[in-house]
This record gives structure tokens, sequence and C-alpha cells, in this order.
């Protein structure tokens, strides 16, 4: 009969040569992106026998614990790369099949259709990444989802043009410079300097997202009288669009294109911009394009700052922190300036690139300074993540001891944070299974000895009968 030291000793090798193969498949994937090494967690078998008469059967590999530890992350700089700091899987989907799976990989790439997939080898398609579109509310200014998790595209479309409708000006107007001789007024002519005094322009757009240039030039037409706290330091400002007609303000008596005047207190405080002499909160320009082709008219407001007669007849509340008179054109005794000119229309824009914020929100940046939310990344959380099934590749299938994913946005519910242009690499520690190869492989020479001694006692007890 068998000695049953036979089949513990076998057991041990099996057990062995198992956890053997776990360590070995470790070592071969400790360069792959967002690989869970394993670990073989030996029990004993159910021995035979009576309380202190009790023999064991030796061990068996009771499971192959993932271990979903967090592996070293590196920036890349590539832009579809991406990493999970923290708790979640990535959501793709194998769209052929409507299979849902989940990975730590992040090494995401474009395909052709503009989906955002991952990287699989042997000439398959990509898994498409899972998320949700996503839109900016214009009134509170928030990112919210809109529809059921679906396939992330990032869109390939143009960013619409967007007409001027306002240009904020940051100009200081020379105080020491003399007032233009009057009545009347010169001519206006921009190609002759004497019949202004400083000039700057600006490049607007219009509806078609084509640039336009408005040029504009100040004169000084009236010098405050120290004497009286009322007088004013008044200049006009005159206007010149290229290709364009302006419509509104029309010309004065003597045809000069007046688009307003600004006025200056004693101090250089903007106190007031008026057209025709009526005080507005900023003067304007109504155009007609010449060539037809976009929408006219155009109306464009030219804000110098905020007056103080605007906000002492109530025309504007100014905002907290804004000097009053001093926030945009001034009337100090330097040299003219242009401080800034910032105006709100922008051109046609492609895609350049985008980026992931923390949340997993994808901002699309174009060419024309827009940039805007493209979509936002959906992370799965498991309340049993050692139950998920691994199917290869880096990803992991539910099952019923899983449970079903809590799906939803990175950094919320316990998930981790988005690294953008970074990857999660392996969290195989290459020492510790070193030292796990030399445990197994000992342990296996041991239940090797025994199958041997074991053997060696058989022979023995067979000679022992043939004596």
């Amino acid at each position: 009969m068998p000695m049953p030291s036979l089949f513990v000793g076998r057991t041990g090798v099996q057990s062995n040569m198992r956890a053997l193969q776990v360590v070995s498949d470790n070592i071969a994937n400790v360069n792959t992106i967002g690989f869970k090494g394993s670990r073989a967690e030996f029990i004993d078998i159910l021995p035979t026998g009576f309380i202190g008469e009790q023999f064991g059967r030796g061990t068996i590999i009771g499971e192959v614990r993932v271990l979903h530890t967090q592996g070293t992350l590196e920036f890349t700089g590539v832009d579809t790369d991406m990493a999970i700091d923290g708790e979640g899987f990535f959501v793709v989907k194998d769209v052929p099949r409507f299979g849902i799976f989940y990975t730590r990989n992040g090494q995401f790439e474009v395909d052709k259709d503009g989906f955002l997939v991952n990287k699989l080898v042997d000439g398959r398609e990509g898994l498409r990444v899972q998320g949700w579109q996503v839109v900016t509310d214009e009134r509170t200014g928030q990112i919210r989802r809109v529809g059921p998790m679906t396939d992330i595209k990032i869109p390939q479309v143009d960013s619409p043009p967007k007409a001027t409708s306002r240009v904020d000006f940051g100009l200081n107007l020379d105080s020491r410079q003399q007032v233009i001789p009057s009545p009347p007024f010169p001519l206006f002519n921009p190609d002759d300097p004497t019949t202004y005094q400083f000039n700057t322009s600006v490049t607007v757009y219009d509806s078609l997202g084509t640039p336009r240039v408005i040029n504009l030039f100040f004169r000084k037409i009236q010098e405050a009288n120290p004497a009286d706290p009322n007088s004013r330091n008044v200049w006009q400002v005159l206007a010149k669009v290229e290709g364009g007609t302006i419509n509104f303000p029309p010309p004065d008596i003597f045809g000069n294109p007046v688009v307003g005047t600004l006025e200056f207190t004693t101090d250089g405080k903007l106190s007031a911009e008026k057209i025709n002499g009526v005080l507005e909160k900023a003067l304007r320009l109504e155009v007609t394009w010449q060539d037809g082709q976009s929408s006219s008219p155009q109306t464009i407001e030219l804000n110098f700052g905020t007056s103080l007669d605007e906000v002492n007849f109530g025309l504007t509340v100014p905002e907290p922190g804004v000097e009053v008179g001093l926030d945009g054109t001034t009337h100090f005794a330097s040299p003219f300036s242009t401080n800034f000119v910032r105006q709100d229309g922008k051109t046609v824009g492609s895609l350049l690139k985008f980026t992931v914020e923390e949340d997993g929100t994808i901002i699309g940046f174009y060419s024309n300074g827009v940039s805007r939310p493209l979509a936002q990344l959906a992370i799965a959380k498991f309340t049993d993540k050692d139950g998920l099934l691994r199917v290869g590749r880096t990803l992991f299938a539910e099952t019923p001891r899983s449970g079903q994913p809590a799906i939803d946005k990175a950094t919320v519910g316990g998930r981790g944070k988005i690294v953008a242009k970074s990857l999660e690499h392996s969290n195989v520690d290459l020492a510790n299974e070193f030292i796990n190869m030399i445990v197994f492989q000992r342990a296996f020479q041991a239940s090797s000895r025994v199958i041997a001694v074991s053997d060696a006692m058989l022979v023995e007890l067979a000679g022992l009968v043939r004596g």
C-alpha cells in the first residue's frame, strides 16, 4: 500500500509549482502598464484521524489573489496617457461584443473615428473608453453631464467663431498735450498726424470669424480750468474701420467720424464717456461690412473704463475691488500708452490638444484661444475588487463575487483622482518576487525529497518482505 507521505509530498510539489507559476507571471509583467501582481495563498488540506491523532494531508493553493495596490506613476507627456491615483478602474467597452471591462491601464489613444480607446495588439481594435458628454451651464458656469454613459469621442469639429460685441481699453492720454485749435476743429485726416494726437487699433471679428481692424484716434478739444472744480479735460474719439462703414454714430457737422468723447477730472480720472453729449456706460460703433457676407450691422461696445459719472448716476454698479475712474483709461502727465486691449470675439478654432482634469473632465484647447469641456471619464468602484476576474490584457470582468460596479466621476465617493499625461506602472516588487522564488523552489525541493525518502522506505519495506 502506498505511504500517505507520498501523497502529502505530491501536494507540496504541485502547490509550489503553481506558486512558482504565479511568481513567473508577476516577473514577466513587471513592465506591463497597469498590471496588478498576484499572490499564491496556501491552505492545508483537512487532516484525518481523531483529536490528538490527526495527520495532515498536505497543502493546496486556496486562492491566487490579485493585489490591487497602487503602482508607481510616471509622467509621460502624452496627452492621451492617464493614470488613477487612488481607488477605481477605467471603464472600457468591447463594441462588437457589447462587453464591459475594467482596467487600470490608461494607455489610451484616439482612433480613426475620434473615439478614445485603449491600445490592443495583434491588429485588434481598441476598446472604447466610457464616460459622459458634458456641457457648461451658462447660468452657473458649472460642468454637467448630458445623457447616459457612452463611448467617449473627442470631437474634431472646429470651435465656432464669435462676433466681437465688446472691446475694453486701458490707455493713458497725455495730459500735457495742448488743445487742438477750435472752432471749428480741423477736418480729421488719418494720414495727417496734426489732426489728432494719439492713435491705437484693435482687431475684432465678425460673425464668420473674419478679422477686422478698427483704428481709433484721439484729440484733445478742451482743457480743464483748475479754478473750476466742475471743469473737465475732454478728448474726442474718432474711428476708421477697414472694410466697413460706420452707421452709428454719424459724422459730426464737419464730417469728422466722431465716436464720442472722454472726460477726465483734474486728477486724471475718467469721469464720463459720452455719445453726442449724452452720458453712456461706454462708447459704441454700429458697422456694416462692405463684403456683405457676415451678419450686419454689427454693434461693438468700446469701453474705456468705469467712469465716475456712470457710477454716480446709477448706470453701473462697480464690482468689488474696481478703482472707479482708474480701471481703464487715465489722463496723467506721462506719455501716451496702450496698457491693454481686450475684445470678446473669436475666429474659427481647430482642436490643438486636450488635457484631463483631476475629476476626469477632458478639456479641449483650440487655436482661437477657446477652451471647453469635451467629455468626462467614468470611474468604476467595486465593493469586493478581489472578486474581479482577470481576462488578460490588464482587463478585469465583473463577477457575482465582485458585485456590480458603482460608477461616477473621479474624486467622488472614495474614487482616486486622474493624473494627466501619466501612466501607472506594474505594482510588482521584483525583490519580493525573487525572495518568493527562492522560498518556493526550496519548498519544491523539500517536497520532492519527501517523495524520494518515502519511495526509499517502500523499497526497504519490500526488501524485508522478500527476505
